[in-house]
């Protein structure tokens, strides 16, 4: 399945834009509304250990929690704040 349509069925709240790159540590799944934002890595290493359906449901899970309760200010530098997860 690809991952705009997961998003859509993940039902995100009205305004949030949600995205993924791929960078040599991982994955960096980015929730964004209006000057707020949150980005969730996920370390290559945790990838091939949790799966990429899994993974993908994780971090989707994850960025909805968060864009529910109200996503974090960018900060003054244009940073987003970063959540990691890593593999054992």
């Amino acid at each position: 399945m690809d991952f705009a349509r997961q998003v859509e069925l993940a039902h995100f709240p009205a305004g949030v834009m949600v995205t993924v790159r791929q960078t040599p540590e991982g994955r960096i799944f980015q929730a964004v509304q209006a000057g707020r934002g949150l980005e969730l890595m996920v370390t290559t290493d945790a990838v091939r250990m949790y799966g990429e359906g899994p993974t993908v449901a994780l971090a989707l899970e994850r960025l909805k929690k968060v864009s529910e309760a109200g996503l974090p200010e960018v900060g003054e530098d244009g940073m987003y704040q970063r959540a990691v997860f890593v593999g054992d």
